[in-house]
């Protein structure tokens, strides 16, 4: 078994302990649904044969694409002591996310929860303020 096999079968064994069962897609990654927002959770391949375990919550999609939208992410990013905020313009569907990432190799139960836990509520409350300011959609929407 490969090492971002294994660490997506502990991620899986952490998260369905913990939330009771997890789906997960054919590509590895585990969505996790929150309120406004969805986390995606994907293990992957690293520096010297490690693993990362990035998760990654929608903040808007959608959105308007200027200074100011960096600006606020920026201001996030500031303030933020876990986990970034980034935009990613595109001609199609502009999105903010937020995400954090993982050492999967040294990763414990209690640092992927806190992880998700982090993520759900920030991302939670950052899209209805966003969205607010620049427009866009929630995930739910």
């Amino acid at each position: 078994m490969s090492a971002v096999a294994k660490v997506q079968k502990k991620v899986q064994d952490i998260l369905s302990s913990e939330l009771g069962s997890v789906r997960v897609s054919s590509d590895g990654s585990i969505k996790i649904p929150y309120e406004s927002t969805m986390v995606n959770i994907e293990v992957e391949e690293w520096l010297n044969g490690q693993t990362i375990v990035v998760l990654t919550a929608i903040i808007a999609r959608n959105s308007k694409s200027n200074s100011a939208v960096y600006e606020w992410v920026n201001s996030q990013n500031v303030n933020l002591r876990m986990g970034t905020v980034y935009h990613i313009p595109s001609k199609t569907n502009n999105i903010t996310v937020m995400s954090y990432a993982l050492l999967g190799d040294f990763m414990d139960p209690g640092e992927l929860t806190n992880a998700l836990r982090v993520l759900v509520l920030m991302a939670d409350k950052l899209d209805d303020e966003f969205i607010s300011q620049f427009g866009g959609e929630r995930f739910v929407d």
